[in-house]
């Protein structure tokens, strides 16, 4: 029998920081002190600017990752995402990869619901059955809801699927290279052409607005039959509302 799916919470913490004002003199400082309050202003306000200047020329990327599983899908170009990560953050994991439960003979149909507006897909079952089982059961599960397309590249690809990946996390907790808990058996590369979805990471989608030979070695795994136009016009941070699942 298989496994039993079950969800799991990956708790992640916002890394702390210090500022100029935590800083207390001493040693050299506290001995320089005693030779009389103006120079020791003086010297005070030029160590706030030392460390004012330096948090303001490293603190924007300390936390930001630079290595990227695919070349097309570059996580840091947020540029909506102004909130402030919460001190901790909730992620959506599981244990093991879903059963394997859908019909590879049967007609599957995904309505990504998003705030621009609807884009239906035919999942390609009996071509890449192994990532359709899995987006569905993501589907279904709830795991897309309220995730965000965190990488949109104009006319060329819009990507979704990272659990990290809400409007309410900043760029320094979506990185983009989030995935299930788990691997993903993949399928055969195919060809991918405009309209295409493909899947990387486990759960992160793509849905392909060009052709490009930058989309070789991926899988297609379903196809927008519509609501292209409403890819077109995804940005990124654009919310998922929900995937319905349909079965024909």
């Amino acid at each position: 029998m298989p496994k039993q799916q079950s969800k799991r919470r990956r708790k992640q913490y916002e890394p702390g920081s210090a500022y100029a004002g935590d800083v207390r003199p001493t040693g050299v400082l506290g001995f320089i002190s005693g030779a009389g309050m103006i120079r020791f202003i003086f010297i005070g306000m030029a160590l706030a600017l030392a460390i004012g200047g330096a948090a303001t020329i490293f603190g924007g990327n300390l936390f930001r990752s630079t290595n990227h599983a695919n070349n097309f899908v570059l996580p840091d170009d947020n540029p909506d995402a102004t909130a402030a990560p919460p001190s901790e953050i909730e992620v959506v994991q599981y244990a093991v990869p879903p059963p394997f439960t859908i019909d590879p003979a049967l007609s599957y149909e995904a309505t990504i619901r998003t705030e621009l507006g609807d884009i239906v897909v035919e999942l390609l079952a009996n071509d890449a059955p192994e990532a359709v089982n899995n987006f569905v059961f993501l589907a279904e599960d709830g795991f897309y809801d309220g995730l965000m397309f965190h990488h949109v590249a104009s006319g060329f690809s819009a990507t979704a699927g990272d659990p990290a990946c809400t409007k309410a996390t900043s760029n320094s907790f979506c990185l983009g290279d989030g995935g299930p808990g788990y691997d993903l058996n993949e399928s055969a590369p195919g060809e991918i052409t405009a309209g295409s979805l493909g899947m990387a990471n486990g759960s992160q989608f793509f849905i392909a607005l060009n052709d490009s030979s930058q989309f070789d070695g991926f899988a297609p795994f379903g196809t927008v039959i519509s609501g292209l136009d409403v890819a077109e016009l995804l940005v990124a941070n654009t919310e998922i509302q929900g995937i319905d699942i349909r079965v024909q």
